[in-house]
């Protein structure tokens, strides 16, 4: 290898990391869609060479997981704001949900990618690797939130909310589980639309209120103790702010 050649691979190197990717990838997506990435463009934008990704990442698409989880961040703040308004278990456990669908259906092929593809399987240590890259980003709420989002199954995830009404009395643990098998297969019905059908902008709303109505009924036909503060959900979003 010539000094030439060395000097310009070590000029393409210097000062890249992950974290530089994700952030590129991430301004890219939230412009013009997964569809505008590739690994060239990264490449030209970046100004290194198309190799330079693998010092880094696996492949394309392990890139594209990390860079998608810039869309929680709404999700993030939403709870955050949120969890200030809730006075019981029940607030909560239809909040969570609240919050979730407002961010997965406006988001929804990221969240669609970070919760159900291959790479989900990592997602608890994903999440923990991405908020030491952007602690900027990360939102303070309590520990089961905290586990409820780092746990890379999806139904088991959900779970952790229902553990919480049984803890407090509100449910059995066996109904609890089939509350949380009904939620969530719910819950990935109306992605599954989204994704397939598309939503306007201004459905979103709407069609997070049609949600937490459908977990409200199946809380309710399930719980032995079922209470929760009406006047917190379907309100605007100039309403909560």
């Amino acid at each position: 290898m010539t000094d030439n050649t060395t000097n310009i691979e070590n000029r393409y190197f210097k000062d890249l990391n992950r974290r530089d990717y994700i952030q590129k990838a991430f301004e890219i997506i939230k412009d013009e869609g997964t569809k505008g990435i590739s690994i060239r463009r990264l490449a030209k934008e970046m100004g290194c060479s198309s190799t330079c990704l693998y010092r880094y990442f696996k492949n394309l698409d392990e890139l594209l997981f990390y860079a998608n989880m810039g869309f929680l961040n709404s999700y993030l703040i939403d709870l955050n704001r949120a969890e200030k308004t809730w006075k019981n278990v029940w607030d909560q456990h239809l909040g969570v949900w609240e919050c979730y669908t407002r961010a997965a259906f406006k988001y929804p092929e990221a969240f669609d990618m970070l919760f159900f593809h291959e790479n989900s399987k990592k997602l608890g240590t994903a999440v923990k690797e991405y908020y030491n890259m952007f602690p900027e980003n990360i939102s303070v709420f309590n520990n089961h939130l905290r586990i409820m989002l780092e746990n890379p199954d999806f139904y088991e995830r959900d779970y952790e909310m229902c553990i919480q009404c049984v803890k407090a009395g509100k449910i059995s643990e066996y109904n609890a589980k089939r509350m949380n098998h009904m939620e969530c297969t719910l819950y990935m019905g109306y992605l599954k639309d989204i994704l397939l059908n598309g939503i306007k902008e201004c459905d979103i709303e709407n069609r997070v209120k049609c949600f937490v109505e459908d977990v409200k009924d199946i809380a309710e036909m399930y719980a032995d103790d079922f209470k929760y503060t009406e006047k917190l959900f379907g309100s605007s979003e100039k309403e909560r702010l």
